[in-house]
């Protein structure tokens, strides 16, 4: 890989248009270099490319145009050239917004409620590459009944939208039935059954017929009997 071309294509993402390849940087613009390689290798010309060749290039070649945390694994654009996300009036009548299956079957029920603010894209093409990288499945968000219930919406540059709050009414995803259930919830942790008690009754001699008892005496036996006098004789 040309590493020049490819500093090119990491400078225009850090730096100006994070939006069009479905990112957007934390404050002061960092972004996880796991992410930004992720948009990078799907991009035409840079399929190829591996995250190894990437950090390289942060660390060696870009070093005057990037900051690399190598340990945090953070990488930001030493000149930024975009704003944070803002709110926004007017939003697009429809989104598209990933969400994991295991997290869809709450959400489909409770809506969504988030920490951090969800990304959705107005775009499909750009919102299936998100969830392809999440392994997520998309939900078609309205923005309209979202609004009516109160939800706040902001816009990344142009391509992506943000909201920490979606009633379920305003979303549209797959239906959550027991077959969905079935195969994304894990299965039931089976409990290991208890060994069976078995009683236990202590006999007495008297029940053992087939025990001869001795009652503490041993056995004679003629050879050693034999062997006992002629010892004594000798002495």
């Amino acid at each position: 890989m040309d590493p020049g071309r490819l500093i090119k294509l990491v400078r225009y993402i850090l730096s100006r248009r994070p939006d069009e390849f479905g990112l957007c940087p934390e404050e002061e613009g960092w972004v996880k270099v796991r992410d930004l390689h992720l948009a990078v290798a799907e991009t035409e010309g840079f399929r190829g490319v591996r995250r190894r060749e990437l950090e390289t290039l942060l660390e060696v070649f870009g070093r005057d145009e990037f900051e690399y945390l190598r340990e945090e694994g953070r990488v930001r654009a030493r000149e930024i050239h975009f704003a944070p996300p803002v709110y926004v009036e007017e939003v697009p009548r429809r989104l598209y917004l990933p969400v994991k299956p295991r997290v869809w079957i709450r959400v489909a029920e409770e809506g969504l409620r988030a920490a951090r603010p969800a990304l959705m894209a107005p775009e499909r093409d750009l919102a299936e590459r998100l969830a392809r990288r999440r392994g997520a499945l998309l939900v078609e968000v309205d923005t309209t009944l979202a609004r009516e219930d109160g939800a706040v919406f902001l816009r990344f540059i142009e391509k992506l939208y943000l909201s920490a709050w979606l009633p379920a009414r305003a979303l549209r995803g797959p239906r959550v039935d027991e077959k969905f259930r079935a195969r994304y919830l894990p299965s039931p942790r089976r409990e290991p059954e208890p060994e069976p008690i078995i009683p236990f009754r202590v006999e007495s001699e008297e029940d053992q017929p087939y025990r001869k008892i001795t009652r503490g005496k041993k056995k004679k036996l003629p050879w050693k009997e034999g062997r006992k006098r002629k010892k004594n004789k000798d002495w």
